[in-house]
């Protein structure tokens, strides 16, 4: 038989509780009564609890002795425990008690004022990346991120009227109409002196005459629209020039030289050459296409750069000698490792160095030097900072970063140079300079944007230096491997 010692005194309190409570109807609600709103208890149904819960404590407690499930020290000590229980129900439910109460929810005061409906919007516009403004219905500014402060320019003066700030006619007039309308509209206007392009999304907010007004940057989306559309007209022109001159030649063919034969022949070489302008114009702007697409990408091959370099240069030597220009290679006697596409850093080195060729002067000189350095700051000053009197312009900037190891590729020629006025616009498609430097030289025009776009997809610069009647000068760099100790020289 199973003595106290092996069961907690705190369940046999609970079989207590739950015994007296399956014989008594022991309700709190009945044992008190409120009066005023004041809950008091019922003296004479106190009483009667506690004598039923000590006495029904103690007869449990007695059954277990009797049976011999507790000796005497345990049923003393649960009759101690019984009867410390009842008495601090009895002296808890005391006259003199804590006052027990339901609580009563509580109602909004309709004559209460309430918080602006504006605070619940506030949080949103001031979390939220674009420009945004937030105009109260007297038509003061009553909220506006960081982001609208910085676009107009707002200073710390609390609550501005719109007029004061968007300085936009058409702006304050849209938040007008849907303050007083409720319609949402959108508003496109200039910024900062037609620099920028901006789109107003303008809504109703949630007090009646609020506005909401969210701003979107399409400068860029127009810019590119533009780019576009000069792209397409500047190919088509491209196109248009040689097919009209091949279309013309062949009409002259067929109609008064139809037979002339000895002048055939100089028609089908004006011909043969404009239909290899097309085929270049057509290839570059497949190369171009390409390049821009993948330009996200980075390259991920192990390329020697110096290896590459010295075998383009060699490549394009009968280039030059029919040119009647000393082609020059110079570089250090290691390998020069970089992470690239050795296609595209080929195709960078020839289009400069044949655009150096053709460039020079008669029986002149292109030099194409590499060389490495400790920072891509120093390597750009190695290949574009040579001549104190030039002009320089840098075409690209590098994403990469400034602190890491560089290699940079140098081209020059002693030709006529670049006006000042044309440098910061070379690397557009289409543009040429050709007018300023005699005009003869035949291109597509594409060859520096080809060579920007490809700089940019290896993290590298591109910039140019000239002066006019002693030469320009381009060059490359982008960031490069560490040296390998045991790599063998060349």
């Amino acid at each position: 038989m199973k003595k106290l010692s092996d069961l907690p005194i705190a369940p046999c309190a609970v079989y207590a509780l739950q015994t007296h409570t399956d014989h008594h109807d022991w309700n709190f609600g009945a044992a008190m009564s409120q009066n005023n709103g004041q809950i008091q208890p019922d003296p004479p149904r106190r009483i009667r609890d506690f004598l039923v819960l000590t006495l029904g404590a103690v007869a449990v407690l007695t059954l277990l002795y009797v049976t011999g499930a507790v000796g005497l020290v345990e049923w003393i000590t649960g009759a101690i425990v019984m009867s410390t229980g009842a008495l601090a129900f009895f002296v808890g439910s005391a006259p003199g008690g804590r006052k027990v109460s339901e609580p009563t929810p509580v109602r909004p005061d309709p004559a209460a004022p309430q918080s602006p409906t504006e605070n619940a919007v506030e949080p949103f516009v001031l979390a939220l990346p674009l420009p945004a403004l937030l105009i109260a219905p007297g038509g003061t500014v009553e909220t506006a991120n960081i982001h609208a402060r910085n676009l107009f320019r707002i200073d710390a003066a609390p609550r501005p009227f719109p007029s004061a700030m968007l300085r936009q006619p058409d702006l304050l007039a849209a938040a007008e109409r849907v303050a007083r309308d409720g319609a949402e509209e959108r508003i496109e206007f200039t910024q900062h002196g037609e620099a920028e392009v901006w789109m107003a999304h303008i809504r109703a907010g949630l007090e009646p005459g609020s506005v909401i007004m969210v701003f979107e940057d399409l400068t860029a989306v127009r810019r590119a629209e533009r780019a576009r559309a000069d792209f397409l007209a500047n190919a088509s022109h491209e196109l248009r020039t040689p097919l009209t001159a091949i279309g013309g030649f062949i009409e002259t063919m067929r109609g008064p030289a139809k037979d002339d034969k000895e002048a055939w022949d100089g028609f089908l070489e004006i011909m043969g050459q404009q239909t290899e302008r097309m085929q270049r114009l057509v290839a570059d702007l497949l190369s171009l296409s390409r390049i821009e697409f993948s330009e996200h990408r980075a390259p991920k091959t192990q390329v020697d750069i110096l290896d590459l370099t010295r075998k383009t240069s060699l490549a394009l030597t009968p280039l030059a000698e029919d040119a009647g220009i000393r082609l020059h290679f110079d570089g250090p006697q290691k390998r020069i490792g970089v992470i690239a596409d050795s296609d595209e850093l080929a195709q960078v080195i020839q289009n400069l160095a044949s655009n150096a060729i053709k460039y020079a002067r008669d029986s002149g000189e292109v030099q194409i030097l590499i060389g490495e350095a400790a920072t891509m700051g120093d390597a750009a000053t190695a290949c574009s900072r040579q001549s104190v009197d030039a002009k320089r312009a840098v075409l690209l900037q590098p994403y990469a970063s400034t602190e890491v190891p560089a290699v940079w590729v140098r081209v020059t020629d002693n030709g006529a140079g670049i006006s000042e006025q044309h440098l910061p616009r070379l690397g557009e498609r289409f543009y040429r300079v050709d007018e300023s430097r005699g005009g003869k030289i035949e291109g597509t025009g594409l060859g520096l944007a080809i060579v920007k776009h490809i700089m940019a997809r290896h993290r590298g610069g591109l910039a140019v230096e000239s002066v006019e009647g002693a030469g320009t000068a381009f060059g490359i760099w982008m960031p490069r491997l560490p040296d390998d100790p045991a790599a063998d020289p060349i």
